[in-house]
């Protein structure tokens, strides 16, 4: 009985994956043959920023992989600990282990190199956000530290809000507010300058993902492990879970797609998914196209409703057509 009632499991499964539809629309560019270590697009989605296996930094045009602008490498601390493109694609920010060098992006020009330390004499920089107007900086350092720098008034406020290193940082629109995420399993919403947080959650692992929705009204969080939630990003209230049979899956990174209700996310191999965010139900999973064995996602970008375009560490630009799953 046993063995019929695994055949019929298993048939079901089969009929299941055979009524997936196919919803990748293949690779559309192709930005650079060395493997990215780093990278991410630009808020509008036009351009691309890399870290490279060369330990080389360049911005890339996505429509015609052209290069806009490259760091030059005598004036790169290695090792790299995170990069990033403001919201205007002005400025290029890149962390060095205690040193941030910004730049012009227009002018291609440095243009201060600014030290920032954690409380441990050793910390060391793991991740970087801006607000949107340019002004308001978070320098997280791996001794579970933060730096909040006002780039207008130069002044810095520091505390030590974690016990691990802090991996994850989100600011809302506004700039007054921020989530972060770190290794000891605590997310949590602070002010910003103040060191008492608006309200905390202790997952029972690291967190490996975090995304704050584009209206600024969700955050979806992923521990190491099995809890993986969207919050209500103001007070913190559990609003879903995601469901899937294994037993346990592996966030790498996530990004809700505005006006669909849909939630995509990557693995740490070279896997992705969407979920309707709302139930928790997952729709489907792909494998993305790579070059090279072990390529996973490293940024995604909504340009609608209706499509998703994912940057893999190949260097490969692949473009989704997610409202099939909508209407589903």
């Amino acid at each position: 009985m046993s063995r019929l009632i695994s055949l019929a499991w298993l048939a079901l499964f089969l009929v299941g994956c055979g009524s997936q539809p196919e919803i990748s629309k293949g690779v559309t560019s192709q930005l650079t043959q060395n493997g990215i270590i780093l990278g991410h697009f630009s808020k509008d989605g036009k351009w691309s920023v890399t870290l490279d296996s060369n330990a080389e930094i360049h911005i890339y045009d996505n429509t015609n992989q052209s290069v806009i602008f490259s760091v030059p490498k005598d004036k790169i601390k290695t090792p790299v600990k995170a990069i990033l493109l403001s919201d205007d694609k002005e400025m290029l920010i890149v962390a060095g282990e205690n040193l941030i060098s910004i730049w012009s992006v227009p002018k291609q020009k440095l243009i201060t190199n600014v030290p920032f330390a954690g409380v441990s004499p050793l910390a060391s920089i793991s991740a970087l956000a801006l607000s949107h107007n340019n002004q308001r900086l978070l320098v997280a350092m791996d001794d579970g530290s933060l730096n909040m720098a006002d780039l207008f008034t130069k002044l810095n406020n520091r505390f030590m809000p974690h016990t691990r290193p802090i991996e994850h940082l989100a600011f809302d629109d506004s700039g007054d507010y921020f989530v972060t995420g770190a290794q000891d399993g605590l997310v949590a919403l602070w002010q910003f300058a103040s060191p008492e947080p608006l309200y905390e959650h202790q997952f029972s692992h690291r967190v490996t993902s975090l995304t704050v929705s584009p209206d600024g009204k969700y955050l979806f969080v992923s521990d190491g492990l099995n809890a993986q939630h969207v919050l209500d990003f103001e007070s913190g209230k559990q609003l879903s879970e995601l469901k899937y049979m294994a037993r346990f899956k592996m966030f790498r990174k996530a990004k809700f797609i505005s006006g669909s209700g849909l939630l995509a996310t990557s693995s740490s191999k070279s896997h992705l998914s969407i979920w309707r965010y709302e139930s928790g139900e997952e729709l489907g999973t792909w494998s993305i196209h790579t070059a090279r064995e072990g390529a996973t996602v490293v940024d995604m970008y909504v340009p609608n409703p209706d499509t998703l375009v994912t940057l893999n560490s190949d260097g490969m630009l692949e473009t989704w057509a997610v409202n099939v799953l909508a209407k589903k």
